[in-house]
């Protein structure tokens, strides 16, 4: 991946609240016209819980028809876990 690509700062959000974000950030990454993006959800350890929540729920989302008609098409996890890199469709 291109160390120029955008970067989605998900982390310390909660899972509403990074949908949303993410949702909004995609779409302007398709129209700036990236071909990926890193999406940083930390690995969830700073919950009450101590267990991961946001990035099941982001590659859910990632998955789900409103992802791929955003522009989502495939990912990868990186950084340990803590994020995922985003290759986006083609307008």
């Amino acid at each position: 991946m291109d160390e120029d690509f955008p970067a989605i700062d998900l982390h310390g959000l909660r899972p509403d609240q990074a949908l949303r974000r993410l949702a909004q950030e995609l779409h302007a990454a398709r129209v700036r016209g990236a071909r990926s993006v890193l999406v940083i959800c930390g690995r969830g350890w700073g919950n009450l819980e101590q267990r991961p929540v946001l990035r099941g729920k982001v590659e859910a989302w990632l998955l789900s028809e409103e992802g791929r008609r955003l522009g989502a098409q495939s990912f990868e996890v990186t950084a340990k876990g803590g994020a995922l890199e985003v290759r986006l469709r083609e307008r």
